[in-house]
């Protein structure tokens, strides 16, 4: 494999495990998908930034916002 190669798979694998993390699960690719994006993926496309904190992206404006302040419950320990 030549100097050009190198760097392939690791962006492959990069942009493919960007994809597994996007915050609402709809946005994941599937196993099968993500199998045949490390088969066959030559020109895989950047997901959006899922954590970006200025505006609403396309993806999250059609969803409602989610409570993440949410309180639990305490379980005190048995002695």
């Amino acid at each position: 494999m030549g100097e050009e190669g190198d760097g392939k798979i690791p962006k492959k694998l990069a942009i493919v495990g960007l994809w597994c993390i996007q915050w609402y699960p709809v946005n994941r690719p599937s196993m099968k998908a993500v199998v045949q994006m490390l088969e066959k993926g030559e020109n895989l496309t950047v997901p959006p930034n899922p954590f970006a904190s200025t505006g609403a992206t396309q993806t999250n404006a059609s969803r409602p916002a989610r409570n993440l302040n949410i309180q639990l419950e305490v379980i005190p320990e048995l002695e």
